[in-house]
């Protein structure tokens, strides 16, 4: 005889009892899909709880995100615009004659190309003895344009001193008896007359780095001088082999002719 068990219904009014007979193992396979729906269930919200709170915490950060990024363009421009302020201030102090600080020069070769250079770090970083060195550094960058004027000829060093074209600095075109500035700070090293360069004269910066410059009128400024960026040295002329007033200016790093666009600041 089959196991089973009978479920009743009464209701409550005079309808007919209905009487329903249901076997065990219907009843364990009734049970077990119930438990196993439940379990689903349960996993189905945890499970899609988690994403929910994933999917949060991932708008909050994005949020957060947002806001440091505009926070730190907002920093930015506060630090471009500072830097251009002070840009200015050194610009009206050329103007009225006024000599460049030890603050305005450092300012100035900081501005400088080759100060991104990965060589060279920020000084805030620096320990106390690395900081005082990265100063010198800086002050020894020949940042500052000589002279402002029309770029006539870029320097031309590919294939040595015997190619055609060769032109180890960079001519600048202006009016006879501009006032010539020295880009860096550092000591006259030659201040005399040359074939090629007429009147001209070599700084000496430190940390191998040197420049010249050459076709002056006349120089102001004698061998072991000491000179600080944006301090006039000679007038713009046209001596030695020039047709036409301009200045040749050269940058030299350990004795070897590079381009002054890596250090200039435009």
């Amino acid at each position: 005889m089959r196991r089973h068990f009978s479920v009743i219904i009464v209701p409550h009014d005079d309808s007919k009892m209905r009487n329903y007979r249901v076997s065990y193992p219907l009843l364990y396979t009734f049970l077990v899909l119930a438990v196993l729906s439940v379990a689903s269930l349960v996993v189905f919200v945890g499970t899609y709880g988690k994403v929910l709170y994933a999917a949060h915490q991932a708008r909050l950060l994005s949020s957060e995100n947002a806001k440091l990024l505009e926070r730190n363009a907002q920093i930015d421009s506060l630090r471009t615009e500072l830097v251009r302020l002070q840009t200015m201030g050194i610009q009206i102090k050329k103007m009225l004659g006024v000599g460049l600080s030890v603050e305005d020069s450092i300012l100035v070769a900081s501005l400088s190309p080759i100060v991104n250079s990965p060589a060279i770090s920020a000084v805030g970083e620096q320990a106390e003895d690395t900081r005082s060195e990265q100063q010198l550094l800086l002050k020894a960058i020949p940042s500052l344009w000589p002279v402002k004027g029309y770029v006539t000829r870029e320097l031309y060093t590919t294939g040595g001193e015997k190619s055609h074209g060769y032109h180890p600095g960079m001519d600048i075109a202006a009016r006879r008896n501009t006032p010539v500035q020295t880009s860096a700070e550092g000591v006259v090293v030659v201040s005399d007359w040359d074939d090629t360069y007429g009147y001209m004269i070599v700084i000496d910066h430190g940390f191998g780095i040197s420049t010249l410059y050459g076709h002056n009128a006349r120089n102001l400024v004698n061998v072991g001088e000491r000179v600080t960026r944006g301090q006039t040295i000679a007038f713009v002329g046209s001596t030695g082999k020039s047709t036409a007033p301009h200045l040749h200016f050269e940058v030299k790093k350990n004795g070897v002719p590079v381009d002054p666009r890596n250090y200039l600041l435009n």
